[in-house]
């Protein structure tokens, strides 16, 4: 699965390069970064779904994956094997 970052910010995220204050925790951050390199080990689409640990959902136009209980990976399918990562957001806001 290819995975691409709407924002520099999202890349920095999980490359690890941001720097100054974060709007995020240490443990957010590194979440996040588990659950893109999961998404990213998977095989394709269909694969992404049968992942249920990442309780993939549709919310309104974007699809959405748990980081834990309180904040969600919201994504774009681009492209058949392509996610475009859109936003950490907090969950049922």
């Amino acid at each position: 699965m290819d995975i691409k970052f709407i924002s520099v910010e999202l890349l920095n995220y999980y490359t690890g390069k941001s720097s100054g204050k974060q709007r995020l925790s240490d443990d957010i951050i590194k979440r996040f970064k588990d659950k893109i390199d999961f998404m990213f080990s998977a095989p394709g689409i269909n694969d992404l779904s049968r992942m249920r640990s990442l309780n993939i959902e549709k919310i309104g136009d974007h699809w959405s994956a748990r980081i834990n209980k309180q904040y969600r990976i919201e994504f774009d399918f681009i492209k058949p094997n392509t996610l475009m990562i859109l936003k950490i957001s907090k969950h049922y806001e």
